[in-house]
Formats: C-alpha cells, sequence, structure tokens
C-alpha cells in the first residue's frame, strides 16, 4: 500500500505540472493574440484618423469657376483664361491646383496660375485667375474642370467661337 500512495501522489504531480505547463502556454498564446490585435487596431484607427482629416478638409473646400460659359476670355484662340472662386472655408495651395480641358491634364508649363489679389495663399473669398496656353481649340463645346490639392473640383462647359 505504500507503494501505491507514492504513485499516487506521483501522478498527481505530474497532473499539476502538465497543468502548469498548459496554462503557460495559454497565456503566452494570448500575449501573442493580444498584440497582434492591438497592432492591428492601432493601425486602423490611424488609417481612421487619417482618412477623417482628408474628408473634414474636403468638407470645408469647396470651388466654383465663376466664368460665363458663353463668354470665355481668350487670346489669339491659344491664350484661354477661366476664374474659380474659393468658396470653402479653408486655405488652398495654388501649387495643387490641375486643369483639365477636353478630358486632358494641362501641363504645368501650359498654365499660369495667380491668385488675383496678389497674394500666394488662396484665401476663402479669393478668385484666382488661371490662363491656359494650347494650340487652338476647335470651334464648339468644350470641358474645363479645375481640380484642388485635395481633390475637391468644379467643371464648366463653355463654347468657343
Amino acid at each position: 500500500m505504500l507503494f501505491s500512495r507514492t504513485i499516487f501522489k506521483d501522478e498527481r504531480a505530474e497532473t499539476a505540472i502538465t497543468h502548469m505547463i498548459f496554462f503557460i502556454a495559454a497565456v503566452v498564446l494570448a500575449m501573442g493574440v493580444v498584440a497582434v490585435l492591438s497592432t492591428n487596431v492601432q493601425s486602423i484607427s490611424g488609417a481612421t484618423t487619417a482618412g477623417s482629416k482628408v474628408m473634414s478638409d474636403q468638407l470645408r473646400t469647396d470651388i466654383t469657376i465663376i466664368n460665363d460659359p458663353n463668354e470665355v476670355p481668350y487670346i489669339n484662340n491659344e491664350n484661354y483664361t477661366f476664374y474659380v472662386k474659393n468658396t470653402g472655408r479653408s486655405e488652398l495651395n495654388i501649387d495643387y491646383v490641375n486643369i483639365i480641358l477636353d478630358g486632358v491634364l494641362i501641363q504645368s508649363n501650359n498654365q499660369d496660375i495667380t491668385v488675383l489679389d496678389g497674394d500666394v495663399v488662396w484665401r476663402p473669398g479669393d478668385v484666382l485667375g488661371i490662363n491656359v496656353t494650347i494650340s487652338q481649340l476647335s470651334s464648339g463645346d468644350h470641358s474645363v474642370r479645375v481640380v484642388s490639392e485635395n481633390g475637391k473640383s468644379d467643371a464648366m462647359n463653355f463654347i468657343t467661337p
């Protein structure tokens, strides 16, 4: 009987050690899962913050082409002038304004963009003068789209003689 009690005590010790090993393994595994999930949550949180900043900027930004579509100023059928007003609540950088004429992006060397009051920042209420140099447009219907730095845009159809 003494022999059987010793075996019984050893079996309980082995069971306790086995349970302890499983518990430690479960804790280590849980810590790994928490670390992975924490990284993913931080990544998603950062992306959400960046996305909400872009959305906020877009909501505060608005631009409007204020030309008369029947009377777009031009010189020698090569230099067209468009006027765009910042009707939003945010300041815009004129270096990042893009002009698309008849579906073609106008290169920076074929455009001259200035704020009409002489400032370098396009503030709310300011009007931007955009001179586009392009080979002669055929007479008829055309379209222009002006895109601000954060993607807000306005388009206008116009007629050339």
